[in-house]
């Protein structure tokens, strides 16, 4: 996976997002397989994670950016993926 395929997945509005439940604790189960430091930094409403060319690196999957997207609330910002919490 690149990170431009990663980005396109983002963007994409056909990807069902109707999953209801803890959109951001679901997010960082996922991001844990690749990442030990899951929240970088947080603002009034978000929290942001890894770079996402750290996430390459360390091989995130195509699925696994999908079922991300899925959640919603998750999102590309500044670089790394973010969540509104």
């Amino acid at each position: 996976m690149t990170e431009q395929e990663c980005i396109e997945i983002f963007k994409d509005q056909k990807i069902d997002r109707s999953w209801e439940g803890d959109n951001a604790f679901k997010g960082l189960i996922i991001l844990s397989k690749y990442t030990d430091n899951l929240i970088q930094g947080a603002g009034n409403d978000i929290i942001y994670s890894e770079v996402i060319s750290v996430l390459i690196e360390k091989g995130i999957t195509k699925e696994d950016c999908i079922e991300l997207r899925k959640l919603n609330c998750w999102m590309i910002a500044g670089g790394s993926l973010a969540c509104y919490v």
